[in-house]
């Protein structure tokens, strides 16, 4: 068994416990795997830098709580996004309409003041545990057709799959904000705890604007993720 193997059986177990819960120690993993103790301790170390554990010295490794890691180097869906990092996805609707676009929203989606936009206000969740509270706006050529069961799957695989248009790039603006009532209550938190607040708009590869949307993230729960390069 390589270390990539007993990584990929470290993260199964991962899943199934509790943040901050004490890992077994390398003897009892070395024993169990069968493997030599340097391959269980670079397994343990990709862990540590994934963030998927961490070390209390002279005491051994816990798992981290759960967050959703997030890359903002690539324009993934949320349920992509959490398939990836190896948890359920599931979504919560709890609004889905055509509506007159306000002027922010026209702007960003380059229509007219007045013109129709498709609104949904969702709430997403990985394992049952909500992580995001997302307000989106779509145009209509972008989701004309779509059902509330598709809005709840996934509106980028019905972009691609049922339009066959691609989702090319985005640009993000991040803050940090008290969250209101509703939204606390959604993401089960306090509204004295701080949330991400990610506005976000998505283009296609013609540069046209399809998607404006406005973001909760409990960062207790998720954590966003930037490489640089030089």
């Amino acid at each position: 068994m390589k270390s990539a193997d007993v990584k990929k059986e470290l993260k199964k177990i991962i899943l199934k416990m509790e943040g901050n819960e004490k890992l077994p120690s390398e003897r009892e993993l070395v024993k169990k795997f069968q493997y030599s103790r340097p391959t269980i301790q670079k397994a343990l170390n990709d862990l540590l830098k994934e963030g998927l554990i961490y070390r209390i010295p002279r005491q051994g490794a816990y798992v981290t709580e759960r967050r959703l890691r997030k890359s903002l180097n690539s324009l993934q869906s949320f349920k992509e996004d959490t398939l990836s990092n190896g948890y359920i996805p599931s979504t919560k609707v709890l609004l889905f309409e055509k509506i007159e676009a306000e002027k922010d929203v026209a702007s960003a989606l380059n229509i007219s003041t007045g013109g129709y936009v498709y609104k949904t206000i969702r709430v997403r969740s990985q394992n049952n545990d909500p992580v995001i509270y997302d307000i989106n706006y779509f145009t209509p050529a972008s989701i004309s057709g779509i059902t509330v069961e598709e809005v709840q799957d996934s509106v980028y695989s019905f972009i691609e799959e049922k339009k066959g248009l691609k989702p090319a790039m985005s640009r993000e603006t991040i803050d940090a904000i008290l969250p209101t009532e509703d939204i606390a209550r959604e993401l089960q938190i306090s509204t004295s705890d701080p949330i991400i607040k990610v506005v976000m708009t998505a283009y296609f590869s013609d540069g046209q604007p399809f998607e404006y949307s406005i973001s909760y993230k409990n960062p207790k729960k998720y954590s966003l993720v930037v490489q640089a390069y030089r």
